[in-house]
């Protein structure tokens, strides 16, 4: 190339600028915004300086790139920044270089150029283009990753306020989440998840108005309005490949209280005490949550209540407090229990004789009949209630 041909250029397409800038705002709507002195300014110089980096590259063999791509990085991560869209910021670039070009071909005969310079010139161009817009990329990219990254940061942190032990301050919870981007709902719920493929590491795809954090032992979901219509079916079908427990639906500063009662859900569901799959709700388990929640109270409960049942065998004992909660259950109908049993008539007239021998006086009191079938349920969820040993012989039992 001819050493001025930089200089002559540069003269030449000083005008280019303003073409430029206006065409862009014309064509692409995201850039209409002719009334902002300070964005045009902005707009301008990026234009100018794509221009004269280009034309400084003429003759240049060694050209400086690093300052460049610096500055493109940052008219990316600009645009991210602005919410504009990687496309606009495409097509802004290809359409400053189709009216640069256009400009370059129509002074070519006063600039003297033949028609290799002009082939080589415009191959030149258009890699410049692309590395320009390569670099703007990068920038753009780079920010988006960067605001996503601070965007669920602060989700984690409104997530970890709003399931705290203590009970948050509302102003607190409003505050973090307008810096989250998440709309506080009024009620909220808790889901605790179990993964029941360890081999796949690929966390689901929730609804984006839910608060995630899988990096916990047992990863969990906060759920707005989840009495809200399709809400929980829309839940199943995202956790397909995972078990999860939903506490009950609670205030915005009640989580904790939630996602306790989801823990235990869980627990019990790992355990085989609540059966079901895909997504299992606290508040359809009352009985056996309850049940289990104090082991240690319902044996101690059981020892006391069920003790006559621990003069038998094994086996005999088993028959009996099945034969026994049935009775209890279907109002003291013999026959009744005899269908649910699958066993005869006269065999259950016989333990029910047995039992009233065993239990004498607790079986015509509501209040101990009540207490015989809580234990005889809780007995049925909770097998090693059906080993605890009876009292020593000799020791005397509450009659009551």
């Amino acid at each position: 190339m001819p050493a001025d041909l930089g200089a002559r250029l540069r003269e030449a397409l000083a005008p280019t600028s303003d073409e430029i800038v206006a065409e862009i705002q014309s064509r692409i709507p995201e850039y209409a915004r002719s009334r902002d002195p300070q964005y045009l300014r902005v707009t301008r110089t990026s234009v100018e300086r794509a221009l004269n980096a280009f034309l400084g590259r003429i003759g240049e063999p060694h050209p400086r790139v690093a300052e460049l791509h610096a500055e493109f990085r940052a008219v990316g991560a600009g645009e991210a920044h602005e919410g504009r869209s990687l496309d606009s910021l495409q097509t802004a670039m290809r359409s400053a270089a189709v009216i640069a070009w256009r400009r370059i071909t129509m002074m070519s005969e006063t600039l003297e150029l033949s028609r290799q310079q002009i082939s080589v010139l415009g191959e030149s161009a258009f890699l410049f283009l692309e590395e320009i817009a390569a670099a703007a990329t990068e920038g753009y990219n780079r920010a988006k990753a960067s605001a996503l990254d601070e965007l669920q940061r602060r989700r984690g942190r409104l997530l970890n306020l709003l399931l705290a032990d203590d009970s948050p301050n509302i102003e607190a919870v409003f505050d973090l989440a307008r810096a989250a981007e998440w709309r506080v709902p009024s009620r909220i719920s808790v889901a605790v998840l179990h993964n029941t493929d360890p081999d796949s590491a690929a966390a689901p795809m929730l609804p984006p108005d839910t608060l995630t954090d899988f990096n916990r032992a047992d990863p969990c979901v906060v759920v707005p309005d989840p009495d809200g219509p399709g809400r929980l079916r829309s839940l199943e079908l995202a956790l397909r490949d995972w078990r999860a427990a939903l506490g009950p639906t609670v205030s915005i500063t009640e989580g904790a209280a939630s996602l306790s009662r989801a823990r235990d859900t869980l627990e019990l569901m790992r355990s085989g005490t609540i059966g079901g799959t895909g997504v299992v709700r606290w508040s359809d388990h009352l009985v056996p949550v309850m049940l289990c929640s104090d082991a240690e109270l319902v044996r101690a409960m059981a020892r006391n209540r069920l003790a006559p049942l621990y003069e038998l065998r094994p086996v005999q004992r088993d028959r009996m407090a099945d034969t026994l909660l049935v009775w209890l259950q279907v109002g003291f109908n013999a026959n009744e229990v005899a269908q649910r049993l699958h066993v005869h008539p006269q065999t259950v007239r016989y333990r029910l004789r047995r039992l009233e021998q065993l239990f004498g006086e607790w079986l015509r009191d509501p209040d101990h009949r009540f207490e015989l079938e809580l234990v005889l349920r809780a007995r049925r969820l909770l097998p090693q209630l059906g080993e605890t040993p009876g009292q020593e012989p000799g020791a005397e039992r509450d009659p009551t």
